[in-house]
């Protein structure tokens, strides 16, 4: 019978590299990544492997540093589940709070970027949402489809839709700093001709008449009034539009700031804000059934594609 190393090692040669770099610097952590691959299907790991392969191409030159930051994203996210269980609610709940905490101007920020980029592959739920992006909603897309993501972050998910049948791919993020590590991400993944630009969500469309396909990755737990972002996103999307939404609930982290405590609130908050859930996924974290997550309070992913009420 083939262990999950040796299959992940003929089938998923990028990923076994990643998984590789972070036993040996980690040995520890090396039951949990065989508990987040237990029972992977093909197809899944096909998947895993894309995304892995692209990460690669950004922790290959820096690979020792990057799981060193990936080992501090997991205890640092260690101490805000303590934080969550003795308090009932995340550490921060303004972006101001997480702004005067000093985590923005800290160099915890920074291995905070660079090691959930190693999550993307190695968490199953994050792995799993990847999957359903490419497969439900990138598949959809046609030659005409213009895309936009808001908060694109590492740049994966726009570096997955270069891959299919887009006519535009558009970035918009708040942050200077936060775009130009997106377009550096994009560059070093050979992606280019994608639209990155500095603007706020809430001030509307930006010079063209709407999007055949938005994304809102892990961005709603980021703001105070994910209600007004969500209505905002609904009012760049062209009539037929959809809409790709995730969400972690019961998800405490550094600058997590809204909290949603099962995946039935987030579903009803999308109803409510707009947007008609066409299909919607749980994706409890690794080792947890969705049952025993709900009861445990701990993370699962929520995904949403949806199309304007």
């Amino acid at each position: 019978m083939p262990t999950v190393e040796s299959v992940v090692a003929k089938d998923a040669p990028a990923l076994a590299r990643i998984m590789s770099h972070v036993v040996e610097l980690w040995p520890e952590h090396e039951k949990f990544l065989t508990s987040s691959l237990a029972g992977i299907d093909a197809r899944s790991l096909g998947n895993s492997e894309e995304i892995a392969s692209l990460v690669w191409k950004l922790v290959e030159p820096e690979i020792d540093a990057v799981v060193t930051s990936y080992r501090w994203v997991c205890r640092r996210l260690l101490d805000e589940e303590l934080y969550f269980r003795r308090h009932g609610r995340y550490r921060y709940a303004s972006v101001r709070e997480v702004e005067e905490s000093g985590f923005y101007d800290s160099e915890d920020v920074h291995h905070y970027h660079r090691g959930l980029l190693l999550s993307q592959v190695l968490w199953r739920n994050h792995a799993s949402i990847s999957q359903v992006y490419v497969r439900d909603f990138l598949s959809r897309c046609d030659s005409e489809s213009r895309l936009l993501e808001v908060g694109p972050g590492h740049g994966l998910f726009l570096a997955l839709a270069a891959r299919h049948a887009t006519r535009a791919l558009t970035g918009w993020d708040i942050s200077p700093e936060s775009l130009q590590y997106t377009r550096r991400n994009l560059a070093e993944m050979g992606v280019s001709g994608v639209d990155l630009a500095l603007h706020d969500i809430q001030d509307g469309v930006l010079g063209n008449d709407g999007f055949d396909r938005v994304v809102a990755s892990e961005l709603l737990e980021h703001v105070e009034n994910p209600g007004g972002v969500l209505r905002s996103l609904a009012g760049v999307m062209r009539p037929g539009a959809e809409i790709f939404i995730n969400v972690p609930v019961n998800s405490p982290a550094p600058d997590h700031i809204y909290l949603w405590s099962s995946p039935e609130d987030f579903f009803e908050f999308v109803s409510s804000s707009g947007i008609i859930p066409m299909e919607t996924y749980t994706f409890p974290m690794s080792g947890y059934s969705e049952r025993r997550a709900l009861d445990s309070g701990v993370t699962i992913s929520c995904v949403v594609i949806g199309k304007v009420q």
